[in-house]
Formats: structure tokens, C-alpha cells, sequence
């Protein structure tokens, strides 16, 4: 074999060489891509399927729990307040007075309220709480939670034994004052969960939405 034939035959391997080298990078690079890409999409399933999870918990949280005793207790200011309109002051029994020291017609405006009114609201909300204890935000029963069960209850307690004669000192108003720090923690937890439901619907808009038919 001559030179010239060695040296086209060396030039031929090395091409070929070269070829092999191209098309193993040619399909390593694009594997190393895919490898990445594959890991990215898994992080963000497992990241939809964390906020998916929140965002349904905050949901029932709200719809259950939280709005509904919101509304009933704005319902119970709006019918109280009108109360006080109607007894013409910003308190219903004087200080150092009993309801039997009222006017019968106050009596009468109080009582009815009592009975139709806030006994019912009350018992309403004692009967969301009975049954949305596992929607309690981040599972800790707050003190003021406990407050206005021993309230509502006690209340409703003292006037069945008042409506059915059973001896007892109740005047148509509890001897506890109503646990207003029960407001203050339905209203400050729904805007912290209506909050936190915003956040994670914008979390999500991050992720790219899913093609139907598209390869995994």
C-alpha cells in the first residue's frame, strides 16, 4: 500500500471517528437535557400538588368554617344594634340594675331579642364549630374558642331552664359577658386565610399550563 493510500485511508478513519464523536454528543447532550427537563417538570408537579393540597384545605376552611361564623356575626351586630336603637342608649341593662328593673316594654324588646335572636345565632355558630373542629386554622384551638362555647352553651342552658320552671337566678342576660375577643379572631383568621388562598392562586399561574395530548 502506498503513502498516498495509507494517508487517505488514516484521513477516512479519522473522519469517521469524528462522525462517531459527533452523533454520541449529538445524543448525549439532548439525553442530559431531557434528563433536566424531566427533573424540573417533577418539581413542579410535586409543587402544584403541595399548593393544590393548601389551597383546597384554605377553601373548606373558609366555606365551612370561618365564612359562615363571620356572617353570623355580623348578623348578630346588625340585630343587636337595632336593639339599641330601640332602647335609645348603647347598653341594654344599667349598671348596678337587673332586667326586672327595665321597663316592661324593654323587657319585652330585650327578651324577645334574647330568644329569637341571639340564642339562635349563637347556637348556629356553636353548630359549625361542632362540626368543622378539623378546619380549625393550623389545628390550635384558641382560648377565646372555648370562651364562647361555655357562653353560648351556658345561655342557652340557663334559658331552658327558665322557659321549662326550673328554678334558677337567670334575668335574660348570662352572668358572663359575651367573649367579643371570638369577633376579633374569626375576623383577623378569615382575612389571614383569604390572604393566604390569593397567594396561592397566584403561585399557580407560574406554572405553565399542561397541553392536553402532550408528552410527559
Amino acid at each position: 500500500m502506498s503513502t498516498t493510500e495509507i494517508l487517505f485511508r488514516s484521513i477516512e478513519v479519522a473522519l469517521t471517528l469524528i462522525g462517531l464523536v459527533l452523533v454520541v454528543f449529538g445524543w448525549i447532550i439532548p439525553y442530559k437535557n431531557s434528563i433536566k427537563a424531566e427533573e424540573i417538570r417533577a418539581r413542579n408537579e410535586l409543587e402544584m400538588e403541595r399548593i393544590r393540597w393548601e389551597k383546597e384545605l384554605i377553601d373548606k376552611q373558609i366555606s365551612n368554617l370561618y365564612g359562615p361564623i363571620y356572617a353570623l356575626i355580623n348578623e348578630r351586630y346588625v340585630t343587636f344594634s337595632r336593639v339599641l336603637y330601640q332602647l335609645g342608649r348603647q347598653y341594654v341593662i344599667p349598671e348596678g340594675m337587673g332586667f326586672y328593673d327595665l321597663s316592661e316594654n324593654e323587657q319585652k324588646i330585650w327578651k324577645h331579642y334574647v330568644d329569637n335572636y341571639a340564642i339562635p345565632n349563637q347556637m348556629r355558630i356553636v353548630d359549625i364549630m361542632r362540626g368543622n373542629l378539623h378546619l380549625v386554622y393550623k389545628s390550635e384551638i384558641p382560648a377565646c374558642y372555648r370562651k364562647f362555647l361555655d357562653y353560648a352553651l351556658g345561655l342557652d342552658l340557663l334559658d331552658k331552664q327558665k322557659r321549662s320552671d326550673v328554678p334558677n337566678f337567670y334575668e335574660y342576660h348570662y352572668a358572663y359577658n359575651y367573649p367579643s375577643e371570638f369577633n376579633y379572631y374569626i375576623r383577623t383568621t378569615l382575612n389571614l386565610l383569604l390572604k393566604e388562598q390569593a397567594e396561592l392562586m397566584e403561585q399557580t399561574e407560574k406554572f405553565p399550563v399542561p397541553v392536553a395530548g402532550a408528552e410527559k
